[in-house]
């Protein structure tokens, strides 16, 4: 190749890797492809435009960059990495992994990488895998978060609740502002009944996002295990102001204003959900408040209009023989009962 096609070569790659860092990408590829045009074997050139590609998600054409750098150099760890991510940009894990494990033979402490590689065994549900790769992620960076939050959502999904706390207190303790991770820390302690401490990382999610459904239901769900019924219809509430339809949510409300004695209350809530469909929980909540009131034959009644609904329910009808025994009325309680079958 004559000197000056060398030279243009270099000061047009310079420009494409310059244009490339100034997030000017169309102009970059532009350089590149002048580039190409006097050099197609340049690797620097086809792994730049690998790089342009990519970061204008051209996954494909990213790909075949990458792919023809590996065609001339094989160990091209620019190209190996980026062949990886171009498939990961495709959707298509199951070919990204054999490109980034070449990668971490030759580069094998990069950590980020480990960490798209757990990420794509995740995907395809190679869990074991996945954990292998996290482990291998955080034996080398101790604290990064993405392999902390990998590895705790696997662990969280599979309720190893202990081995989940630890990876999102490790994030949180990195001042990690990160809502998911302490609404998910709240959710672990809830589980373990620890309800101070689900409280605490609920209350630290909220402050960030006061809306946050899962954060307010947590609070709700937390002071209900404390017995202050009050502390959890005033968080459920919250919800209810940004999602007036939920019906499963407003039904638990009702109940919980029935053991306040808000009677009226919880009858509006139930009668609001009816309006948005059948639902076997608010009969069966009306009929209770009919049973605090002391009017049985009215309970039944209610007890029944939630069996047109699902006759065989053992819920509703163990709920309609307790208000038949209530209104002493045995024989028809005993009947109703020989109805359930589990």
């Amino acid at each position: 190749m004559p000197d000056n096609d060398k030279k243009a070569v270099i000061e047009l790659s310079k420009k494409g890797s310059r244009l490339f860092r100034s997030g000017q990408y169309e102009e970059a590829k532009e350089a590149y492809l002048k580039a190409l045009e006097i050099d197609q074997n340049n690797t620097y050139v086809l792994s730049g435009l690998g790089d342009v590609y990519r970061k204008l998600c051209r996954f494909e054409e990213s790909g075949k960059y990458y792919d023809a750098v590996l065609v001339i150099d094989k160990t091209n760890v620019f190209a190996l990495r980026g062949a990886g991510d171009a498939r990961r940009g495709m959707q298509n894990p199951e070919q990204a992994i054999p490109f980034w494990l070449r990668y971490l033979e030759i580069n094998s402490k990069d950590s980020h990488v480990m960490v798209r590689v757990a990420d794509a065994f995740n995907k395809l549900e190679q869990h074991v895998d996945a954990i292998a790769m996290y482990e291998q992620a955080l034996a080398i960076s101790s604290d990064d978060p993405f392999a902390l939050m990998g590895l705790g959502n696997l662990y969280y999904a599979s309720n190893q609740d202990d081995r989940a706390l630890t990876c999102f207190e490790r994030l949180l303790n990195g001042n990690s502002q990160n809502v998911v991770v302490m609404t998910m820390t709240g959710n672990l302690y809830r589980r373990r009944m620890e309800y101070d401490r689900a409280i605490e990382n609920y209350r630290n999610a909220l402050e960030i996002e006061p809306d946050n459904s899962f954060a307010l239901f947590g609070m709700g769900d937390s002071f209900r295990g404390h017995k202050d019924m009050e502390q959890a219809v005033f968080w459920w509430q919250k919800i209810l102001q940004h999602e007036p339809r939920n019906q499963a949510l407003r039904s638990r409300v009702g109940d919980a204003q029935i053991l306040l004695g808000r009677l009226d209350e919880a009858v509006s809530n139930f009668n609001h959900c009816l309006s948005i469909g059948e639902d076997i929980f608010s009969y069966i909540g009306l009929a209770h408040v009919e049973r605090e009131r002391g009017d049985f034959q009215a309970a039944i009644e209610f007890c029944k209009k939630a069996l047109h609904v699902d006759s065989t329910h053992p819920r509703i009808l163990s709920e309609l023989a307790a208000m038949q025994e209530a209104a002493g009325d045995h024989e028809a309680a005993q009947a109703t009962r020989d109805l359930i079958t589990d």
